[in-house]
């Protein structure tokens, strides 16, 4: 299932629709929650955003086009995007009109396939992760740990619901086998996602302000770390970060008491340079072989929106930023429900910022070598036997992040990038024109 940001979202998206002077302030309460939670989630240090794989073959002379070499995509890469394709025409509802309402289109069905914070992998990836661990020559005693779990796990749940639970307590050991057996420094993956990283780095390079240079500091650190991500999960680290943990074969309710109590006061994994590691390389093996729109719909907007978080809300602390914000509001149209919030105003800058500058990148990525043009087309090429493309790939998953605020919160603060944005008025046939919030911000 997705992870969302907001647990709270349809509660406070419901009180929102009713606001009255007298309720504000308790919707403004809720709606300033959700955001504290959101701004923990994207604190730098704990993201934890999608990446993928692009494995390719190299260059060969094709008769049938007009570029010179033809770059193909690996076997896994293909298939991958055909699964995608058909997953995406059971997750949108083809018989909306997109241009009409694009929340009704892409979350009508509700069967969003990604969010920004990830997926749990699927049984059957689980499956495999603890088969390659069992079959591991190196033993230790995490180790052990893990299987002795799953072993009172099972005598009191079944198989699938031992392996979810497996891996939600015992997520750095499933860092271990997927850094060691699918992830390592010279990997398609780990090259891609740091690429997505240097070139988010350098636009936001750009922007002499001092929150940006402490951001990007902070991610240009991790950057280098994550060149090597298997040396934070070597056995005797792992066996440390373990030792106080007792775990029985015929005891499970004690297991989980121990295991609870651990997580809160001994795992290092919860925060700092090794929970970023762990989120990474976890998302790099969910996502492997994904296309590079996927990449920018979900990783380099989750970069922007942890930047812009910051540096918007800075402003708004300075002399006269509320009014800046309140007249930003007016600019962009939002309805009375979001613009009387200054929260929802925040958010509605934050998302619109991030969305273009995602958008920009990707575009950029595209022309940024022949190379990366044959990716794209021949990727178009698989997708358009499915009535999709890139474009559309980017616009779907990135709009399927906030299927779980409603239509209202949607439309009108997390699409506002769609609505100004020409690309996606004419990839969907839109007989009007798009806004222009240029002048806006």
């Amino acid at each position: 299932m997705p992870t969302y940001w907001f647990p709270y979202g349809l509660w406070c998206r419901f009180r929102l629709k009713q606001i009255i002077s007298k309720t504000a302030n308790s919707c403004e309460t809720m709606f300033a929650k959700n955001i504290r939670i959101f701004s923990f989630l994207i604190i730098l240090v704990n993201v934890s955003p999608y990446a993928a794989e692009a494995q390719y073959r190299p260059y060969y002379r094709h008769q049938n086009r007009n570029i010179s070499y033809m770059h193909h995509l690996s076997e896994f890469h293909k298939q991958e995007l055909h699964n995608i394709a058909i997953r995406l025409e059971h997750s949108i509802d083809n018989d909306k009109y997109a241009c009409d309402g694009y929340f009704d289109y892409v979350c009508g069905r509700n069967r969003p396939l990604f969010s920004i914070l990830g997926h749990l992998p699927h049984s059957g990836e689980l499956i495999q992760l603890l088969k390659q661990l069992q079959e591991d020559r190196e033993q230790f005693e995490a180790k052990q740990k893990l299987f002795d779990f799953f072993i009172s796990c099972n005598s009191f749940k079944s198989l699938d619901d031992c392996y979810y639970e497996s891996f939600e307590y015992f997520k750095p050991l499933f860092g271990y086998i997927i850094t060691k057996k699918h992830i390592n420094s010279n990997s398609y993956e780990v090259k891609n996602f740091v690429e997505i990283l240097e070139r988010f780095l350098a636009k936001a390079k750009s922007s002499q302000t001092t929150s940006h240079d402490i951001i990007r500091m902070k991610l240009l650190t991790l950057k280098e770390k994550f060149r090597m991500p298997q040396i934070y999960f070597r056995a005797n680290d792992l066996n440390y970060e373990y030792r106080e943990l007792s775990i029985y074969r015929e005891s499970y309710q004690h297991n989980i008491k121990n295991l609870e109590l651990y997580r809160k006061v001994n795992s290092t994994y919860e925060y700092g340079v090794q929970r970023t590691m762990l989120d990474w390389s976890l998302y790099l093996y969910q996502s492997r072989n994904k296309p590079m729109s996927y990449y920018y719909a979900t990783l380099n907007v989750h970069l922007w929106m942890t930047l812009y978080n910051s540096t918007e809300r800075q402003q708004s602390l300075e002399i006269g930023g509320l009014q800046r914000l309140l007249e930003v509001g007016e600019c962009l149209k939002l309805p009375q429900f979001v613009n009387v919030l200054d929260e929802a105003r925040i958010l509605a800058v934050i998302y619109l910022k991030s969305f273009r500058n995602a958008w920009e990148g990707y575009r950029d990525w595209i022309t940024a070598s022949t190379e990366h043009q044959e990716i794209y087309d021949e990727e178009n090429d698989i997708l358009e036997k499915y009535r999709l493309n890139n474009k559309k790939l980017f616009f779907t998953l990135y709009a399927q992040n906030f299927c779980e605020f409603g239509r209202d919160l949607a439309e009108n603060v997390f699409y506002l990038g769609l609505k100004q944005n020409h690309d996606f008025f004419k990839i969907y046939s839109c007989n009007y024109k798009p806004e222009s919030f240029l002048d806006c911000i």
